[in-house]
């Protein structure tokens, strides 16, 4: 018998990948519905702003929802507390004991650091007021209320199946 020899290779290759993140912030929001004065009268107007931030790598879609809670039932005509644009009065949906209103915002769409969509920057501010109807009566002396600002973040891309409902 004899002896035989052969030659042998091999290759071999690793792949690896990260996911991207999402990381939405939101900064410059207001601070005091007051603006100083630390009371509300009928027909005062203040400045609701807050900016929505993109700190993450990924494009992503934001729904800003605004609520509004009383200590007692606003009238759903004429809410004796209301959050406007330009002066004009965002829609909103009543809870069902009328002591709150909840603004629900458009999407906005946010560029990642990564994923640029665009015209679409990594910032958006939000600019809105926050009103004290000119008509609340001697009832809403001493009411108190509050304004709760939640910011909702989803990636942008594959995600058009969705729709705007998908908080």
């Amino acid at each position: 018998m004899g002896a035989f020899s052969y030659f042998t290779d091999f290759q071999s290759k690793t792949l690896s990948a990260k996911a991207g993140n999402l990381k939405l912030s939101m900064t410059d929001a207001t601070e005091d519905l007051t603006a100083g004065v630390r009371i509300l009268n009928p027909g005062d107007s203040n400045e609701l702003k807050f900016t929505a931030s993109n700190d993450g790598e990924k494009s992503m879609d934001v729904k800003a929802v605004i609520t509004v809670t009383a200590d007692q039932e606003m009238s759903q005509s004429s809410p004796q507390y209301k959050v406007t644009s330009g002066g004009t009065a965002l829609t909103g949906v009543f809870s069902d004991d009328g002591k709150s209103i909840t603004y629900t915002i458009d999407d906005i769409t946010l560029s990642g650091s990564i994923e640029k969509e665009d015209g679409k920057d990594m910032t958006h501010q939000y600019d809105y007021a926050f009103e004290m109807d000119a008509a609340a009566d001697n009832t809403w002396q001493d009411s108190n209320v509050s304004v709760t600002i939640n910011l909702y973040a989803k990636q942008h891309r594959n995600t058009s199946e969705l729709g705007t409902d998908w908080t």
